[in-house]
């Protein structure tokens, strides 16, 4: 019988820094889904983020690399790598490292380890030796695999994740921000298109250039991630309200606000155009 491995959700987590960043999320509002659409019953992602990484990786109390030889845990060791799995934690679940590579490489490392380690010594459906996605699964157990295969190895090993009431999309998007596999449905056609435009459409585009003209003359380094999706749809939704202004911009004639218009302690009076 394969032996049960505790993840790191079932014994600890670093509840204040979740919390924090959590909490913090709702004053955040440039480039937060949030901004896309106000769905009422959005989980932070910070959380989301956090319980997903808790939830795949093991507690080191499950590690084989910290018993004793007479299958004891040794609770010191454990507790250092512990504060060392928290610490990466702390790191996830800012804001500022929502698209931290380093970090987010880091994260996905850890949760590749724990599967690894429990084909090799758990279900021996793996030798230290056997190559994985390009390396030993000896690299993926020790955190020495290049990016690019654990990225791999985790679309490829790594358990799906299906939230079946997505809402506004939080769980499927830092599930496939920690690369993994991620589903989600809604009956609400509302947040199914909310999700779409968060998971599900900037993954087809991913890596790939702009198609307008002016976005294209600018290339130097290369378009990562949804770069180039973001350029098209800044250039054309530009270009729409433009074409807007041009056929009915007189219908809607330019005023100047002034301060005395925004101390109005009655409101806003006539403006003369």
């Amino acid at each position: 019988m394969t032996p049960h491995r505790k993840k790191l959700i079932e014994v600890a987590l670093p509840l204040e820094a979740i919390n924090r960043e959590s909490a913090r999320e709702k004053s955040i509002r440039h480039g937060h889904p949030s901004t896309l659409h106000l769905w009422w019953a959005r989980r932070p992602l910070a959380a989301c983020r956090a319980v997903l990484f808790a939830s795949l990786v093991d507690d080191p109390d499950s590690d084989p690399h910290f018993r004793r030889a007479d299958g004891s845990v040794d609770e010191d060791r454990a507790g250092v790598r512990r504060a060392e799995l928290f610490s990466i934690m702390e790191a996830l679940v800012k804001w500022e490292n929502s698209n931290n590579e380093k970090v987010l490489n880091q994260a996905r490392a850890e949760i590749a380890a724990s599967i690894a380690s429990a084909k090799v010594y758990d279900s021996k459906e793996w030798s230290k030796q056997q190559t994985i996605c390009g390396e030993p699964a000896w690299n993926f157990i020790c955190r020495l695999a290049k990016p690019a295969a654990v990225n791999q190895f985790l679309v490829k090993y790594a358990p799906p994740v299906h939230d079946p009431f997505c809402g506004g999309g939080s769980i499927p998007l830092e599930a496939q921000r920690l690369g993994l596999r991620a589903f989600g449905s809604d009956l609400n056609p509302v947040p199914v298109l909310i999700t779409k435009a968060l998971i599900e459409i900037p993954p087809k585009f991913a890596n790939m250039p702009p198609v307008n003209p002016e976005s294209n003359a600018r290339l130097k380094d290369g378009w990562t991630g949804a770069q180039g999706l973001a350029e098209d749809v800044r250039y054309y939704g530009q270009w729409m309200r433009n074409e807007a202004e041009k056929r009915i911009g007189h219908l809607y004639p330019k005023v100047k606000i002034t301060e005395e218009m925004v101390a109005g302690s009655a409101g806003v009076p006539p403006v003369k155009t």
